[in-house]
């Protein structure tokens, strides 16, 4: 709509000077009209496809369920040398750049969706039911999600599977008998501290009920990362000394693990790849606008 309005001030400005050229060339009404009729023609054209080029689309009309379930453990909240990398971030954070132009693209795609959202840690608990009002989703990604809000501490991701199984069993009452497609983002660094949780049961019963996958994996491979710690003037101290450990390191295996190897069921995907936001749209059939945006934190 920006980029409307913007044409649009300069339509009109190019329309008055031109209005005013062939007035002051002596040319006659007829030819003014003529010429103006043209220009608001092409001008709507214009108009039309910048508006396309501002929207998404769903490939498909079936209603879309997407529940994600966000790692809020301590090592989600680490990130480089913040005096060589200061723009990259914490894990959680080059995540939530990259959810958040789904979002929109969901929005603004007019599509059916819901989405629900559920952190976890030592266990699975949920932040937000199946809601469709996507604005307020994004309000809850962007500002409610942060690293040790779970008091228990410690990381299962099949504990994680396995709570989001009762929100696909519970869907809203209206979605309940009508064909949906359904969608699980799994949002982590891949680190397991704790193996309560059978990954490999959740993820057969995820499948079985036909609930693709998307594993969104954060955290740099070849850049060391660490929780960073500050002083009162917010200058970097260095990391935190974590049970002798001060570089937290991403499990690539699990989160491979669960993606699969069927690329129809489901997707590995790196936050910090280029073409993150990219590659889930196509795995959700939204069709991007020319205008969503998504960068590289670093590789």
């Amino acid at each position: 709509m920006i980029l409307v309005g913007v044409f649009t001030v300069v339509f009109l400005i190019i329309a008055y000077w031109a209005r005013y050229w062939m007035i002051s060339a002596g040319k006659s009404n007829r030819q003014v009209s003529i010429v103006m009729f043209l220009l608001i023609t092409v001008a709507l054209v214009v108009m039309v496809y910048i508006e396309q080029m501002d929207r998404s689309f769903m490939l498909e009309d079936t209603p879309v369920m997407v529940a994600m379930t966000t790692d809020l453990s301590l090592s989600m909240g680490a990130a480089p040398d913040p005096r060589e990398h200061g723009d990259v971030g914490t894990r959680l954070q080059r995540a939530q750049r990259i959810l958040l132009p789904i979002m929109n693209a969901l929005d603004s795609s007019g599509a059916n969706v819901m989405v629900g959202i559920t952190g976890f840690t030592a266990k699975s608990e949920m932040i937000m039911g199946w809601d469709g009002n996507l604005p307020q989703i994004r309000e809850v990604i962007e500002y409610s999600l942060a690293p040790g809000i779970l008091t228990q501490p410690g990381s299962d991701i099949g504990a994680a599977l396995q709570g989001v199984l009762p929100l696909f069993e519970n869907l809203p009452e209206e979605y309940q008998e009508q064909e949906t497609r359904k969608y699980l983002i799994v949002i982590s660094d891949g680190e397991r501290t704790l193996e309560r949780g059978e990954i490999e049961t959740a993820l057969e019963e995820l499948r079985t009920n036909n609930i693709k996958i998307i594993s969104l994996q954060v955290g740099s491979l070849d850049v060391p990362e660490g929780i960073p710690v500050f002083d009162d003037a917010g200058t970097f101290l260095g990391f935190q000394d974590i049970g002798g450990q001060i570089y937290t390191i991403p499990n690539t295996e699990t989160m491979q693990l669960i993606a699969g190897d069927n690329p129809d069921d489901g997707v590995y995907i790196r936050a910090e790849s280029i073409n993150a936001v990219e590659d889930i749209s196509q795995f959700l059939g939204i069709r991007m606008s020319a205008l969503s945006t998504s960068g590289p934190m670093y590789t």
